[in-house]
């Protein structure tokens, strides 16, 4: 049984690394990095913490993984910035409702395949907001390509906590409209 396992999680190593495509990422000046590693909002914008979640699904479920994907993060459809497996994403963001996602930086066949699912979230002023985004292989996860037409990869965000912050290395957007983030 043990060996199953073992086996079950290399393949599953295998199918995530496929042709990701790393992100160039924008390091933060050392008074924003300050600011967020102190977990602390202005009253007139939120801070947000976007990271990598976990693979949801049979496999996900049952040896409690993460996905190590390099990801393409979106607010109301706009990309604002990338990051990779051991970033977090931060950065202030005027008080309104947005719809979050992300996508997969992959040139492989079936990760083009991937829906992306918005998740629409409401900030506050001194709100501390993380978010999380998760990976669902579908039908891929079983069947390659032909599962994956039948059942595509979806994306997933959800809210978590500070604590799925720990051990990440900062990163800002690299492309967060004026609009939405606040410098």
């Amino acid at each position: 049984m043990r060996s199953l396992k073992l086996v079950s999680v290399a393949l599953v190593s295998v199918l995530l690394v496929a042709c990701t495509t790393p992100a160039q990422v924008t390091k933060p000046d050392a008074m924003t990095e300050r600011k967020a590693a102190l977990f602390e909002a202005s009253a007139d914008r939120a801070k947000v913490y976007l990271i990598n979640g976990k693979i949801a699904g049979i496999a996900g479920d049952m040896f409690g993984l993460n996905h190590g994907y390099p990801s393409d993060f979106f607010i109301d459809s706009r990309l604002i910035g990338s990051m990779n497996k051991d970033d977090a994403l931060v950065f202030d963001l005027r008080p309104g409702v947005y719809r979050f996602s992300w996508n997969v930086r992959s040139t492989d066949l079936i990760d083009k395949k991937t829906v992306a699912n918005d998740a629409e979230v409401r900030v506050g002023g001194g709100d501390i907001v993380v978010l999380l985004g998760d990976y669902n292989q579908g039908g891929a996860a079983f069947g390659g390509l032909i599962g994956a037409m039948i059942s595509p990869p979806k994306t997933n965000v959800r809210r978590g906590s500070i604590s799925d912050v720990s051990k990440k290395t900062f990163v800002v957007p690299q492309s967060c409209d004026a609009q939405l983030c606040i410098k």
